[in-house]
């Protein structure tokens, strides 16, 4: 099968979508797909290639469409969406004449896979959060032939606003690539390699800090849990106090800002127990997210602390995790110290590597391409 994906976005770039769409790419190949890539050729501060950032068995065919680029503001950014929209669609009308084939485009903007339908092959639309209606959706997701949802929550709130019928959705968690999170290092020697205390009680918080995680109350479990050192990976402390809301920071929070993909098994293996946020205060991550750093957790066996969004809910159980209720500083603090202290702890975390199997991008990309196949 050929496939032409769509993308707009930098490649490689330092956030979870880029994660999730280089191993969604990579798995795709590994399925048999001859895949190209097609993504804005925008400035890029990494030098390092897409295989080598990201760590890929596979390498990718990609190719750059030339893209309005000068400034940093709201227009700009809209004025490249749409000079993205118009290339690729001039790049795909002269690709397809010579091979046809279908089309993956994925939710990275509000518009630019808008005219993706007017190539008259099929094109598949992966999803990861509900959508404002405006014209450009209504008139794009009548034309394709099937969508891609992470969660139930986004899939339902589709069916809902748009009047899309069930058969032409499918749900697909995101996923883990087992290969980038083996068990190799002790608790013991992931401290040593990052030089934090071997004695203390650690909790790990991986990923960028955005305000639909509910960041805010980590401050006030800090002080509730001042004998635990909570490291987060990801983000500064200046981003963390805009974010979270708060002035002040407890001592026993400590940023370690952006690390490479390879170190975030190294982090993990260190942890005593992991956190997975979430907030009532926003739908997004209270019914829509698939937070990827599950998938990693599960994959490590580490012990969880999981916020018990539906979200969260719909990927794990209180059989891998331990559930605190969202936006209660005090149900984490609570949760933790069972995590840390109680004997059924380590059980959840063999469980949870079982349940890891499940979610791997090869099994995600296996369901996709049936769903596919079912619909060309």
């Amino acid at each position: 099968m050929k496939m032409y994906y769509v993308a707009n976005a930098r490649m490689p770039n330092e956030k979870a979508h880029g994660i999730q769409l280089a191993k969604q790419c990579e798995a795709f190949i590994a399925q048999g797909v001859d895949l190209e890539l097609i993504v804005p050729g925008q400035k890029n501060e990494i030098k390092d290639s897409i295989e080598k950032y990201y760590t890929l068995a596979h390498v990718l065919s990609v190719k750059k469409m030339l893209v309005l680029n000068f400034c940093s503001s709201r227009l700009a950014y809209n004025l490249r969406c749409l000079s993205f929209a118009l290339s690729s669609f001039l790049y795909l009308a002269w690709r397809i004449r010579k091979r046809a084939g279908i089309l993956y485009t994925i939710d990275l903007d509000q518009f630019s896979f808008f005219l993706l339908p007017l190539l008259r092959v099929p094109v598949f639309f992966e999803i990861h959060g509900s959508k404002k209606r405006n014209p450009f959706l209504v008139f794009f997701l009548k034309r394709v032939r099937g969508i891609v949802t992470n969660s139930r929550g986004v899939a339902t709130k589709l069916q809902a606003d748009f009047m899309i019928a069930k058969e032409k959705i499918i749900t697909a968690p995101n996923g883990i690539d087992p290969a980038l999170f083996p068990s190799r290092l002790s608790k013991q020697e992931a401290r040593k390699e990052l030089h934090i205390p071997s004695e203390k009680e650690i909790a790990v918080h991986t990923g960028q800090f955005y305000d639909w995680k509910g960041l805010g109350i980590l401050a006030e479990t800090a002080l509730l849990c001042p004998e635990v050192l909570l490291y987060l990976v990801g983000g500064t402390e200046q981003a963390f106090k805009r974010v979270a809301g708060v002035k002040n920071v407890p001592s026993n929070i400590i940023f370690v800002g952006h690390r490479p993909l390879h170190e975030i098994p190294v982090w993990i293996a260190a942890a005593d127990i992991a956190l997975v946020l979430g907030t009532k205060s926003n739908t997004y991550s209270y019914t829509e997210t698939s937070p990827m750093k599950i998938f990693e957790f599960l994959a490590c066996g580490c012990p969880m602390v999981v916020s018990g969004t539906l979200a969260n809910r719909e990927v794990v159980s209180d059989k891998e995790a331990f559930f605190y209720e969202p936006d209660d500083a005090y149900s984490l603090a609570s949760a933790m110290k069972k995590a840390l202290h109680e004997k059924d702890s380590s059980q959840k975390a063999a469980f949870g590597k079982e349940k890891a199997k499940e979610y791997t991008w090869a099994e995600r990309t296996k369901k996709i391409m049936q769903f596919i196949s079912s619909r060309v």
